[in-house]
């Protein structure tokens, strides 16, 4: 016979209530957590998902919409998250929308379609189609990364403006006066955040902002930065140092830069969002790093409460704060041959 509530009751002392608040993915302490796991291992008990689901009217699914699969951002986001709503029962199903906003839309469809509870996205830009048909079936949505301009949902961003000024601050007390920056376009939200709070401080230390060809939107992508950064290089005064505003623009712009001569002259640069990267480079890059797994928790942490019921006020924006990680001073300090 197949062990029920009952016989976890009789090996934990716990209530039928603790248990079958854990099951159905409520919060409960960690002492009766592993209790209760532990006696469900050893009765061989399974949980019927069929039958929960009619008790609770619940699929105990989230759906997940990402801008695109293949980003290492999005795939860690993906990781850190899936942990914490496993701890609570919850399964996922993961859409790729490749970049494309038709896509995107398809994937919220869809996922309404297989009645999941919830979903999180990561936008392919500022408006989401779809959205409105998620809030007519009463499907709560948590957006990570970017802010959606046409919806009333929840998200979790990063300070994008303080990030790349961060960068900026760095460089110019290193002496540099000439930075660029290799970002999107402004279509996107992180994009047009960075390369606003790029200007902003390029003009607070130089009492003007920074000229266009420093600053023109390159394809998000490692060939954009490899792309960008020869680019940026064949100027009549190139620059002395260079921010990257994601990963790609990064890995993209130390290819080409090891691609230099030996006696072409090297610009600094500040790199984005991957910490792994900084540790295999010598000497040391210095990065601006995003809160990745934090990112993943909260936005797995919002999107139970809203399920749950446990969160009643209006639609939460959270922003959590990046870590500029300096590197060894002669990557980023103006080297005099340049100044």
């Amino acid at each position: 016979m197949a062990a029920t509530y009952k016989d976890i009751r009789r090996m934990t002392g716990l209530s039928l209530a603790t248990i079958s608040k854990h099951f159905n993915g409520g919060n409960v302490t960690y002492a009766n957590r592993v209790l209760i796991e532990h006696a469900a291992r050893d009765l061989g008990y399974r949980v019927n998902d069929f039958a929960r689901g009619l008790r609770s009217r619940r699929s105990m699914t989230l759906g997940v919409v990402l801008a695109e699969l293949n980003s290492t951002f999005n795939t860690t986001i993906v990781s850190a998250m899936e942990e914490r709503l496993r701890e609570a029962g919850y399964g996922t199903i993961i859409c790729d929308s490749r970049g494309s906003s038709q896509a995107e839309a398809e994937s919220i469809r869809f996922l309404i379609g297989k009645m999941v509870d919830g979903i999180v996205i990561v936008p392919v830009g500022d408006d989401v189609e779809g959205l409105d048909a998620a809030a007519e079936r009463g499907v709560p949505v948590v957006a990570i990364d970017r802010a959606i301009a046409n919806a009333a949902v929840d998200a979790v961003v990063i300070d994008n403006r303080t990030a790349i000024a961060s960068a900026c601050e760095l460089l110019a007390g290193a002496g540099h006066t000439k930075v660029a920056l290799l970002a999107g376009p402004d279509s996107t939200f992180t994009m047009r955040e960075r390369r606003l709070g790029f200007r902003q401080a390029v003009k607070r230390h130089t009492g003007k902002l920074p000229a266009r060809t420093l600053t023109q939107p390159d394809n998000v992508s490692i060939e954009g930065g490899y792309d960008g950064f020869r680019r940026l290089m064949r100027l009549a005064t190139p620059p002395t140092a260079i921010v990257c505003a994601n990963y790609e623009f990064t890995l993209g712009a130390i290819i080409a830069l090891n691609e230099l001569g030996p006696d072409a002259s090297a610009p600094a640069i500040v790199g984005f969002d991957n910490l792994d990267l900084a540790r295999i480079i010598r000497p040391r890059p210095t990065f601006v790093v995003q809160p990745v797994a934090q990112i993943a928790t909260r936005a797995a942490e919002m999107i139970l409460q809203r399920v749950h019921g446990e969160a009643t006020e209006g639609p939460q924006t959270v922003v959590l704060d990046t870590e500029l990680v300096v590197g060894d001073a002669s990557t980023y300090v103006l080297a005099r041959s340049r100044s």
